[in-house]
């Protein structure tokens, strides 16, 4: 990784309101430091990013005035996680790319690591075991990661995200 993208992905650290579960999720994938501040008050959302220093993302409208108000950063998006992931890759400079080596737990925010095959034996379905070499395992919770079915959808919703940047990036240049 180079040491701009890492500083960037440093410097986007997250506060992620209870609205946005998913986003959450897909911001920690494609490497960001974020707290999902499920069942939280606005009030500790907003101490916790003052003391933490991190953004506040959120859709509702008056969490959004009231940080402001505080000289936090926020950012209001919409429910809808392609456009929400290009509004965030613009403002922060955030690939819309999921490098596994880079990524976060989707579960609970550690770092994620390589893994060997043999590694991961026994803690994987058999037909995973036998259809994958590639895992990475959570530093934090030890759940187990391979590219399996799924990643078509991951990257069928990363095209959308970057076709939204740019048409929002196109608006802007207007």
């Amino acid at each position: 990784m180079s040491p701009r993208l890492e500083a960037r992905l440093r410097a986007a650290r997250f506060i992620v309101d209870s609205m946005l579960g998913s986003l959450a999720r897909w911001l920690r994938m494609i490497g960001c430091d974020t707290v999902y501040a499920k069942g939280w008050h606005d009030s500790r959302i907003i101490e916790e990013a003052g003391n933490s220093r991190r953004i506040i993302v959120t859709r509702d409208r008056g969490l959004f005035n009231r940080a402001r108000r505080r000289g936090l950063d926020a950012v209001l998006v919409s429910d809808d996680v392609a456009r929400a992931l290009a509004v965030l890759s613009l403002r922060y400079g955030i690939p819309l790319e999921i490098v596994p080596e880079r990524s976060r737990c989707p579960v609970c925010n550690s770092p994620l690591r390589s893994a060997s095959k043999e590694e991961v034996k026994g803690r994987v379905p058999p037909r995973v075991y036998e259809a994958y070499d590639e895992f990475w395992v959570c530093t934090g919770c030890s759940q187990v990661y391979w590219r399996g079915g799924h990643w078509r959808g991951i990257e069928e919703t990363l095209r959308e995200a970057r076709r939204w940047a740019e048409k929002l990036r196109s608006k802007r240049r207007r």
